[in-house]
């Protein structure tokens, strides 16, 4: 027997229906059941358009991955780089280098440094060099920055495009810049070369901006309220950050000061090299016959072997190199001199440098000789002072230190110690002004000529510039 719960008239009832019951309920369901056909189902869409629908979402699904790989593949074929290796070598005393894990190390010597960002520091003692090799290619010098003492500074990258048919440039940036660097840009080919140096952090508005466009020679020297640059040769601008519309081209021969409290920028000194050929580096070594124009070298000894020079590409740069070995055990000088004919007459200028960059390889005598004269490499001036009498400015380098401990610093004739380096590293030397080292009688009035020279019994030595700077003050 079936027991049921059913419905009659509004109440709940349970037991055995009555037929009545029953019909009643059977009348009630069949008033409340829904037809499909009079009430279709929201959102079911018939299969045609179903396909549609898909073959559409296909194709645009094709297209975004379509444009995605080219734009892909065309980012990494002509806008991608690869990192350019940065090489630091220690010329003098010791360099601090903090890393990404803020920790400073102390480099003597050489260390290949990272594309990561690297800050580097010199004292007022040291000197340091880093050197920018296109590994991926002919693996030729693009660029040295040389930290000056006091010298503060970030290494952000240096990045070159990955492959050859790119337009982009290779590109070198630095920035919190505080003190001096000396910049040699000699680029590979025809690529354009660019380097960024800036006072601040790049990833805001303050500060400064030095923007070097070609091959060339630069200075830059940067403090807190000003910044000056220094172009010897080449093409390059400066700005404010916050203000890059209004940028200054500077020239070769010009130097531009950038002040930054009254946000002006001028051109107050006119700076030139007086000697013909002075920066090597940017010559084409391969077309000058081994012989360097405008100067004149010779070899003089007391007895064989004579000593020898050639220009020749030694570590990336082009550089005249002055050799005498053999065992030779006496004298020899291997010199070269360039002479002002009738002399060149320096007396209405306000400042007079000397900027040398050289490289000691090898000398056999420790620090210049018994006689502080007989050094791997000699700067002189000859010149006429403003008393009318002839005199001579010189100034030594060396590596070897004193074994005896009775090696003289100072020739006779110098008004300043010899300078010690380190051996087999390019050094960048800087006299500052002359006319401050000397009583204003003694100011050179006339110079007869300038001379670098090796002398001693063994040595290798090799230099890539000889400048001689003249500058003097004119209105903003």
């Amino acid at each position: 027997m079936l027991y049921y719960m059913y419905v009659s008239r509004g109440k709940i009832r349970t037991g055995m229906p009555t037929l009545e019951a029953t019909e009643q309920a059977e009348e009630f369901v069949d008033a409340v059941t829904l037809e499909e056909e009079d009430f279709p189902i929201r959102g079911k869409l018939p299969p045609d358009k179903i396909a549609w629908l898909i073959v559409l979402g296909a194709f645009a699904l094709f297209c975004t991955v379509s444009l995605a790989s080219i734009f892909a593949a065309y980012t990494y074929l002509f806008q991608s780089s690869v990192s350019v290796p940065a090489i630091l070598q220690v010329a003098k005393g010791t360099v601090g280098i903090t890393g990404s894990d803020l920790i400073e190390t102390v480099e003597r010597g050489s260390k290949d440094l990272t594309n990561t960002v690297t800050s580097i520091s010199t004292d007022s003692l040291s000197q340091a060099t880093m050197q920018f090799r296109d590994q991926h290619g002919s693996a030729k010098l693009l660029a040295a920055v040389t930290l000056a003492g006091d010298t503060f500074v970030t290494f952000n990258f240096a990045n070159r495009p990955r492959f050859e048919w790119s337009a982009n440039p290779q590109h070198v940036q630095f920035s919190r810049l505080q003190g001096g660097l000396d910049i040699l840009v000699t680029g590979v080919g025809d690529r354009a070369f660019l380097m960024d140096i800036y006072t601040a952090d790049p990833n805001t508005d303050g500060g400064l901006h030095v923007h070097i466009l070609s091959n060339g020679r630069y200075r830059v020297q940067a403090s807190e309220d000003e910044i000056r640059l220094l172009n010897l040769d080449g093409m390059a601008q400066v700005f404010f950050r916050d203000e890059a519309a209004r940028q200054r081209l500077v020239r070769a021969g010009e130097e531009l000061i950038a002040r930054v409290g009254n946000r002006s920028m001028s051109n107050e000194f006119d700076t030139d090299s007086a000697l013909n050929n002075a920066i090597f580096s940017l010559l084409d070594w391969r077309d000058t016959a081994n012989e360097l124009p405008g100067w004149e070298c010779s070899v003089t000894q007391v007895q064989a072997p004579a000593g020898n020079y050639s220009l020749e590409e030694i570590d990336g740069r082009v550089a005249l190199r002055l050799r005498r070995v053999n065992n030779a055990q006496s004298n020899g000088v291997v010199r070269c001199r360039q002479t002002f004919v009738g002399g060149l007459d320096v007396s209405a200028f306000d400042s007079l440098r000397v900027l040398a960059t050289l490289r000691a390889n090898y000398q056999s005598l420790s620090v210049c000789g018994r006689a502080a004269s007989e050094c791997p490499l000699m700067l002189r001036i000859d010149f006429e002072d403003n008393r009318g009498r002839d005199a001579a400015w010189l100034r030594g380098f060396y590596y070897a230190d004193d074994i005896s401990g009775t090696a003289r610093m100072r020739c006779d004739s110098c008004i300043q110690d010899h300078i010690d380096m380190n051996q087999g590293v390019w050094y960048t030397f800087d006299s500052d002004n002359l006319f401050n080292l000397l009583a204003e009688a003694d100011h050179p009035r006339r110079i007869h000529s300038v001379t670098f020279y090796a002398s001693g019994h063994q040595f290798d030595t090799a230099i890539s510039e000889m400048l001689l700077l003249l500058g003097s003050a004119t209105a903003a």
